[in-house]
């Protein structure tokens, strides 16, 4: 008897022993972040032999990310009566980075241009999906179709391009005008460029009354001007030519236009006091305008 209450003691110990251990703590896994996909992000169809049809690729993740098998299409590749384009193997875009390819090359049977009057293109990745599509619309011979800022869902129409670069769009501006021109240093405008890249002005425009009323040719930029990032252009503007015009040392009203058409900068010229001074803003790009007693052409303003 004994024997048997010895035996239950022991097993009732032993159950006690189990239960009021403590029970191990769950371990927390965090989970590896979600992979988003990369998007188109900004396309150029205005393309030239020297600066081809592009699409740029923008990959909104914290790692870098792989692109080989990675395609991209409009509707030729689409309906398989052409190849679609294949992303270089080995193509890598970087953590939150952007890619640019270049669609419309010759040395593939894959290449294709961007239609000057839009279209649709296609994205697909490595296991054929497709991640991403756009409809192009019309652009500007100065203007691409960018998503503002980079991967949000809204598109616009941007000048300049912004090829490799964030979408980040500022317009070139009139800098500096000196109106008490001389033979041999005659009126000038000079123009600035804000962005982190340099903008080719090929076809924009420069004119007072006479070229807004149409009563005289608008000043064309000379084709190929390009103004460096951070940088600066002046065009001479009462040359001889027809378009030319003398800017009034009493004050008079200027307009500057990109290559579509649109004006993007205005300025009302006032009266300049002394041959020694000029009108600008301070600091470079900025949105005030004053006499500056010192004439800086092709370099930062001073007060």
């Amino acid at each position: 008897m004994k024997l048997k209450y010895a035996t239950a003691l022991f097993i009732f110990l032993v159950l006690f022993v189990s239960c009021s251990r403590d029970e191990p703590s769950p371990v927390s896994v965090t989970p590896p972040p979600a992979i988003i996909s990369v998007k188109m992000n900004e396309v150029y169809s205005r393309g030239v032999p020297s600066n081809p049809d592009w699409i740029e690729i923008y990959n909104p993740n914290s790692d870098s990310i792989n692109l080989s098998g990675y395609k991209i299409y409009n509707l030729g590749g689409k309906n398989g009566t052409k190849p679609k384009k294949s992303f270089p193997a080995g193509a890598m875009i970087p953590a939150n980075g952007l890619f640019v390819i270049v669609v419309n090359d010759t040395t593939t049977t894959s290449g294709f241009d961007l239609s000057t009057t839009g279209e649709t293109v296609w994205f697909e990745n490595g296991s054929g999906t497709v991640i991403d599509s756009l409809a192009i619309p019309a652009l500007g011979t100065d203007t691409s179709y960018a998503r503002k800022p980079d991967g949000a869902n809204t598109w616009v129409t941007a000048t300049p391009p912004t090829k490799g670069v964030a979408n980040a769009f500022l317009p070139i501006v009139m800098n500096e005008l000196f109106s008490r021109g001389v033979p041999g240093n005659l009126d000038w405008i000079e123009m600035y460029n804000s962005n982190a890249i340099s903008v080719d002005i090929s076809g924009y425009k420069i004119y007072d009354a006479g070229g807004q009323g149409g009563t005289k040719p608008k000043k064309g930029f000379p084709a190929g001007t390009i103004i460096p990032a951070k940088g600066y252009f002046v065009i001479t503007v009462d040359s001889t030519d027809a378009s030319g015009f003398g800017l009034s040392s009493t004050g008079e009203p200027v307009w500057l236009e990109n290559a579509s058409g649109n004006v993007i900068d205005n300025v009302a010229l006032p009266a300049v006091p002394a041959t020694t001074q000029s009108y600008g803003r301070y600091p470079d790009g900025g949105s005030t305008w004053q006499i500056l007693n010192t004439i800086t052409r092709d370099a930062a303003n001073k007060p």
